[in-house]
C-alpha cells in the first residue's frame, strides 16, 4: 500500500486562472470531509505571471509546483503539468480533478474510498456529458477522476490526449458487423461517416487501454441529461424517426447512449437558489447529488464570468450551512 491510511487522498489539479475556483472548492471539500480523512492537494499552476488568478504559492492549503513552461508540446500543456503532479503523490488514492468541478456529497470521501474498496474498483469517476456524442462513454474522464494506486501503478496513468501530430492514431469505433448490412440498406454513407467518433482528448488513452481490461474494473457517477433542452442537435432525439434509426445502430454510432441507466432526466442544481446551470453539467451517485462541473470554456465568450462565480459561490454554499457565500 502507499499509504498507512486507507481514507487519504490525494488531488491533483492543474490551475489555469483558476485561484477563486481553487480556494472555493477547497472550502468546500474541507467542510464535507472533515473527519473522514486526510486531502492533500497538488496543484501545478499553469496561469501566466502577471494573472491575477494565480495561486500564491506559498498558500499552505496547497502544495503549489510549477507548471509547464514555453517549451512543452502542443496540445500537452495541462497533462504535462498533470503528470507533475503525480510525483508529488504518496497515498494510496489519487484523485485528478478539474479546478471548476465541485462534489457536493456529505463524506465523499470515506462514501468513495469505501465503496472502490469493497467492489474492488482501480476507477471511479464522472463520464462526459452524454451531449458531447463525439466523446468516449461509459468510462471516466478527467473532469473527477479517482484512482486506486494499488490497482492501477502511478507510472502506468497517462492522461495525454491523442492529437493530431502523433504518428501513431488510435483505431476509431467500429461499426457493429451483424449490424453493417442493414446500416448500408437504410442509411447512406455520409450519415454514418457524420456519425464516426475520433477521440482525441485528455483522458483518451486511459480510456483505450482499460476500458476492455478484465483485471480492472471501474464505475462511473450519472449524467443528467434534460431531453429535448440540452440537446446540442437540431432536431427532436426522443421523436420517432430518431428513435427508429438509433434503433438500429449500434451504440458508437449513435447519438444517445443506448446503455440503460446511463444518464437520468432529474438533477439538483435547480434546487439551489442563485444557480447559474445553463453550461454546468450535474452528476447523480447512487440515488444522491454527486457533484457538477461549471465547465468555464463552453461558450465563455457568451458568459458574465463575474456574475457566475457570485452565482457559484452562493450555490456551493447552499450545500453547506457553514460555508460562507463569500470566498473572495
Amino acid at each position: 500500500m502507499r499509504g498507512g491510511n486507507n481514507l487519504e487522498l490525494t488531488i491533483c489539479s492543474v490551475s489555469y486562472h483558476n485561484a477563486r475556483h481553487l480556494s472555493l472548492n477547497w472550502e468546500l471539500a474541507d467542510r464535507l470531509t472533515r473527519g473522514d480523512g486526510r486531502l492533500r492537494w497538488v496543484i501545478a499552476e499553469n496561469s501566466p505571471e502577471g494573472s491575477d488568478a494565480k495561486l500564491d504559492p506559498d498558500d499552505r492549503r496547497f502544495l503549489v509546483i510549477p507548471g509547464v513552461g514555453e517549451d512543452h508540446r502542443d496540445n500537452y500543456q495541462h497533462t504535462e503539468a498533470l503528470h507533475k503532479c503525480f510525483e508529488h503523490v504518496r497515498t494510496r488514492f489519487l484523485l485528478v480533478l478539474d479546478p471548476d468541478f465541485y462534489i457536493v456529497r456529505p463524506h465523499w470521501l470515506s462514501d468513495v474510498l469505501d465503496h472502490m474498496q469493497s467492489q474492488g474498483l482501480a476507477m471511479l469517476g464522472v463520464p462526459w456529458h452524454p451531449k458531447y456524442s463525439d466523446k468516449y462513454r461509459y468510462f471516466p474522464c478527467v473532469h473527477c477522476f479517482f484512482v486506486d494506486l494499488d490497482r492501477i501503478g502511478i507510472d502506468a496513468l497517462d492522461f495525454r490526449p491523442e492529437c493530431e501530430d502523433e504518428t501513431t492514431k488510435l483505431p476509431a469505433v467500429p461499426i457493429d458487423v451483424a449490424a453493417r448490412g442493414t446500416l448500408a440498406r437504410l442509411l447512406d454513407v455520409a450519415m454514418l461517416k457524420h456519425r464516426r467518433k475520433d477521440y482525441r482528448d485528455t483522458g483518451t488513452r486511459m480510456y483505450w487501454r482499460y476500458r476492455r481490461d478484465p483485471e480492472i474494473r471501474y464505475e462511473c457517477a450519472v449524467p443528467v441529461y434534460r431531453l429535448p433542452d440540452e440537446y446540442p442537435g437540431s432536431g427532436n432525439p426522443l421523436g420517432w424517426r430518431s428513435r427508429l434509426i438509433e434503433a438500429l445502430l449500434p451504440d458508437s454510432l449513435c447519438y444517445l447512449p443506448k446503455r440503460k441507466g446511463s444518464y437520468v432526466a432529474e438533477g439538483f442544481l435547480d434546487k439551489h437558489k442563485g444557480t447559474a446551470s445553463e453550461y454546468w453539467e450535474e452528476f447523480m451517485w447512487r440515488g444522491a447529488p454527486f457533484g457538477f462541473h461549471v465547465r468555464r470554456n463552453a461558450r465563455k465568450t457568451e458568459r458574465n464570468a463575474a456574475a457566475e462565480l457570485d452565482a457559484l459561490e452562493r450555490t456551493v454554499a447552499s450545500f453547506h450551512p457553514g460555508l460562507p457565500a463569500d470566498n473572495r
